[in-house]
């Protein structure tokens, strides 16, 4: 793993490396160059975490090569497609990464400046918000309300209907019943819930059982379009 450092500090050293903001109702764009046989090439994204607790990709091998070590994510995409990455920090924080073949080489995620505290105590946090979701409490300044009962979807072999809508200022959050229809276990993969105000998706268990069910927690940005 000695490696995996020292190439952390070339790139930040020779001044190779692109700074995002982080912000909470966006994807964050990487580009890393496409490897082949005779060029292989690595992107370092930096994480303003201590550590990266864990990944959530759908990902083949064959695309893609991920290694992690601290708060560094090492990507080298080995052929010439795009996808999302979740990558969930020590702190809590999601990142959703969205990756299409480029030519960084480095990218460095920055946190923006703290909010207002008069801000921060009127609206909660939306992993608070989610937290509070999964948990049944209602968070500051929020109004919950059962959904209609018309509310209802499909998913493949799932039967999805909305339970409950939390609402504020800032979010607002569905708290969905997924019932599997077939006799066999489905696996759900979080990264394919794709939405342009979506914050952070929550599920009670990734794998539903046949004619079981679980519980999917989705919590939405206000204010766009």
């Amino acid at each position: 793993m000695i490696h995996l450092a020292l190439a952390v500090l070339l790139f930040v050293q020779e001044g190779q490396t692109r700074d995002v903001l982080y912000r909470e109702d966006a994807r964050i764009d990487v580009y890393p160059p496409v490897s082949s046989e005779d060029r292989h090439v690595t992107c370092v994204v930096l994480f303003p975490e201590d550590s990266i607790e864990s990944l959530v990709a759908a990902w083949k091998e064959t695309d893609l090569s991920l290694e992690r070590r601290n708060n560094a994510l090492f990507l080298k995409l080995l052929k010439p497609v795009e996808g999302d990455l979740h990558v969930l920090g020590s702190s809590g924080t999601l990142y959703r990464l969205a990756i299409r073949p480029g030519t960084d080489t480095a990218v460095r995620i920055r946190r923006p400046q703290a909010p207002r505290p008069e801000r921060e105590r009127r609206l909660a946090p939306s992993l608070e918000f989610i937290r509070a979701m999964r948990m049944g409490w209602v968070p500051p300044e929020t109004s919950v309300r059962r959904a209609g009962k018309g509310d209802a979807f499909r998913l493949g072999p799932l039967h999805a209907r909305c339970r409950t809508v939390y609402e504020n200022d800032a979010y607002s959050g569905f708290v969905v019943e997924l019932r599997n229809t077939e006799s066999v276990p489905y696996r759900i993969d979080p990264s394919r819930f794709r939405a342009k105000a979506l914050i952070v998706v929550g599920l009670r268990a990734h794998v539903v059982p046949p004619q079981g069910n679980t519980l999917l927690y989705l919590v939405f940005g206000r204010g766009h379009e």
